[in-house]
């Protein structure tokens, strides 16, 4: 962004710079105009206080009076070409720098846009990660809960099973002991 302020200033800058050479262009021709309007008014003034017939005299003011009419028609149209060519420039030029803003823009507005989507399908990503490890969790929790109950009722029937073997082992010593009473008997 930094680099687009940049070129749009030196664009400004070139631009400002072309106008000032052509108003100092200008200040010149003026120069110029004065001059060539001077030295008609000067060569009028002394061919009217000049000694001449008057039929000479019209025919020299005429004659310088065409002349100078010829040179100002010149040097306006010379005028209207370099006016004419600095606008065309100044306009082809403007064009560029407004199609070189309107394409940064739409560059920077599709990267926003990306990155905007990026950002979305990232979250999503995320949220789908968030999802599976919760689901993976939840997993492992119901897991865990289902291995303890079945290790209590393991241990239950572990414990059923000592108590049978030992009311078993119990009855079995009980049964020996009055066999051995009745036999001591």
């Amino acid at each position: 962004m930094a680099e687009q302020q940049q070129k749009t200033q030196q664009v400004k800058e070139e631009v400002k710079n072309k106008a000032e050479k052509a108003k100092r262009s200008l200040g010149k021709k003026d120069v110029a105009t004065g001059t060539i309007i001077g030295g008609v008014v000067g060569a009028a003034t002394s061919l009217l206080f000049a000694p001449k017939a008057g039929k000479d005299l019209r025919n020299d003011i005429s004659t310088q009076t065409t002349t100078a009419v010829g040179k100002c028609k010149d040097f306006s149209n010379s005028t209207r070409e370099k006016c004419s060519n600095w606008k065309n420039t100044a306009t082809e030029k403007s064009q560029q720098v407004k199609e070189k803003f309107k394409k940064n823009k739409e560059d920077e507005e599709s990267s926003e846009e990306q990155f905007a989507d990026e950002q979305t399908a990232e979250g999503r990503n995320e949220a789908a990660a968030t999802t599976e490890a919760d689901t993976s969790q939840d997993k492992q929790t119901e897991n865990k809960v289902q291995n303890k109950q079945e290790n209590k009722q393991q241990t239950k029937d572990e414990n059923k099973q000592n108590k049978q073997n030992s009311s078993n082992k119990k009855q079995e010593g009980e049964t020996t002991l009055k066999t051995n009473d009745d036999t001591a008997k």
